[in-house]
């Protein structure tokens, strides 16, 4: 399996993460059926940014509910967020498991409290 991101040292940093530098990030066939069929729109729309979403996204955090890493991207043209969620498996092995639309009221809540923080460019 050939990986479609890497996870830099800038969100490695912020997050306090325990992984290396340049961590791969794979997406399994699964996690893309679960993305094609739960969320058509956004394979359609964004799916061939995944990469990017993930080596340069606008705000990073921790999922409150299950620990992943978020990555999120807003789509100024069509003011939509798009979150990729990242979770590690017990061998350290990452993996992208969802790409969905995140709603703006949700983001901006998110941002507030501090879920979200702001990557400088």
């Amino acid at each position: 399996m050939k990986p479609i991101a890497y996870i830099s040292k800038k969100v490695i940093d912020i997050l306090k993460l325990d992984f290396e530098i340049d961590t791969p990030v794979y997406i399994g066939e699964s996690n893309i059926e679960h993305i094609k069929n739960r969320h058509p729109y956004e394979y359609e729309c964004y799916f061939r940014d995944i990469g990017n979403i993930i080596e340069n996204p606008d705000y990073i955090g921790l999922s409150p509910k299950d620990n992943s890493i978020m990555f999120v991207k807003l789509y100024e043209v069509h003011g939509e967020y798009i979150r990729v969620a990242v979770k590690a498996t017990q061998k350290g092995i990452c993996y992208a498991r969802t790409l969905h639309l995140l709603s703006t009221y949700n983001a901006e809540r998110y941002i507030r409290k501090g879920t979200l923080k702001k990557l400088d460019k």
